[in-house]
Parts: structure tokens; sequence; C-alpha cells
């Protein structure tokens, strides 16, 4: 299967490696959505828009698969922002949609982030000393010390975007 990731992102490149054990043609294409993704369905729009893009740029491809990071306020439950990460893939007819482990982050940073102009990278940069750190672990590594990463969070959102597509079990019931 060949794979057709929207992001030349070297955590998200790895994140499709971990899932697959394919190396993914990598192409810039625009997500659609501020850089910042401020809630759950910017962030969904965004790998949506990767997805499609991806597929429609590589030549040969499969699959198209379109990773976003982003944050979201809950307002219901704990008034906490959260951190996202969302995988869409798509294969020119069929489009799945699934997420890694969200995350809470500190108000600080979310009240940061609701202030606008600045997106969590660079935060996460300056407080923890790094530069683009969203390249690397991300802030899901800065602020568990390491013990959840970027990548990590990624790849098991593109393990369930491609189970429809790889599980006869999926296809069986889908049909059914």
């Amino acid at each position: 299967m060949r794979l057709a990731l929207g992001s030349t992102n070297p955590a998200k490149r790895r994140a499709v490696l971990l899932a697959t054990g394919c190396e993914p043609s990598c192409v810039s294409v625009p997500s659609g959505v501020a850089g910042q993704p401020l809630s759950a369905d910017e962030t969904l729009q965004g790998a949506i828009q990767r997805a499609r893009g991806a597929l429609a740029a590589v030549p040969g491809a499969d699959i198209g698969l379109g990773l976003e990071g982003g944050v979201d306020f809950d307002a219901r439950h704990t008034r906490q922002w959260v951190l996202l990460s969302v995988c869409a893939a798509w294969d020119g007819r069929d489009l799945y949609v699934a997420r890694g482990v969200s995350m809470p982050l500190p108000q600080a940073i979310g009240a940061r982030l609701q202030a606008g102009g600045i997106e969590l990278a660079a935060i996460m940069d300056e407080l923890g000393g790094t530069t683009a750190s969203n390249h690397k672990d991300g802030a899901y590594g800065l602020l568990s010390g390491g013990r959840i990463t970027r990548a990590e969070v990624f790849r098991d959102a593109v393990i369930a975007a491609l189970t429809p597509f790889q599980s006869a079990m999926y296809r069986a019931q889908a049909d059914g």
C-alpha cells in the first residue's frame, strides 16, 4: 500500500512509519484551517483537507493521510483546554477519521492560545527552552516528561484511521 502524507513534519512522518512499517510519500499541502486550530471541528477539517490534498498530490498513492494537531476547550465538563491529534485517511472514495489520545493543557497555555497570535509550538518551545518541538516530541512529550510523544499519539490515530481499509472483519461488518 502506497501512502501519501499531507505534511513534511518529521514527527508525523515517524507516526506513519511506526503505524504501518511503510515510508510515506510526504508532501506539503495546505490544511485550509488556521495555523493553530482552536476547536475539535477545525482540527478535524484540517486533517481531512490534508488527506485529500496528499492523495491528489502523489500520483499512484493508494491512500492520503492528513494528520492535524489542535486544541479544544471543554466548556461542558472540565472547563479545560485539551490537546488533540486527528488522522484522516482518504482513498478517493471513502474517508475515515480517528483521534489519538487527548491531553489536558495547563490553563495558562490555553489562555495564551485563546488570546490569539501564537501557536502552541511557540509556547512550548518558549517554556521548554527548545526549538521546533512540534517536529519532535511536541507538547505531549514536553508536558509528560517524554512518557507520551507526538509521534506515538499520531501513530495510534493512523492505525485506527487505516483499520477500515485493512481489516477484513471491519469490511465484513461495514457491508452487513
